[in-house]
């Protein structure tokens, strides 16, 4: 078994086992004052501290997609304009179109294709989405895959 060293601790001066010339308590004592100056020294010198590391925010929207919405909006637009009456016309319609419904989805390119647009009221839109299998039936919806 080894015995600790007794003797005077150089910080206080008073008679205990030592460790590394110190008591327990000035040896702890000094440990926290030397994690304490590496920590800012490391903060001093680390490229990542939190002062200089950018935050990377995650955006809303790909480039890509930017570019389609733009473009999906032109169309819709123009689209709206040409129909203004509700093309489905199911129970409750107010016949006026307030909303364009994607009959095939909003997936890639589909967003673009004028085929699939159906100008909707939103009583209309509301059952379409509601009562997928009554769309499919009625064509107001078709499955995006062929089947």
């Amino acid at each position: 078994m080894i015995r600790a060293k007794v003797g005077q601790c150089s910080d206080c001066q008073k008679k205990y086992p030592l460790t590394k010339g110190r008591c327990q308590y000035c040896y702890w004592k000094h440990r926290a004052k030397v994690r304490q100056s590496e920590k800012a020294l490391k903060e001093k010198t680390d490229p990542l501290n939190e002062e200089t590391k950018k935050v990377y925010v995650i955006p809303k929207q790909t480039d890509k997609r930017k570019k389609q919405n733009a473009l999906y909006l032109k169309k819709r637009r123009i689209f709206m304009d040409q129909n203004t009456n509700c093309q489905a016309k199911l129970n409750g319609c107010t016949g006026k179109s307030t909303e364009l419904h994607h009959r095939k989805g909003r997936l890639g390119e589909l967003i673009h294709d004028e085929r699939y647009f159906l100008a909707v009221c939103r009583n209309c839109h509301d059952i379409i989405t509601e009562h997928s299998e009554m769309a499919l039936k009625k064509g107001l919806s078709l499955l995006r895959y062929g089947i």
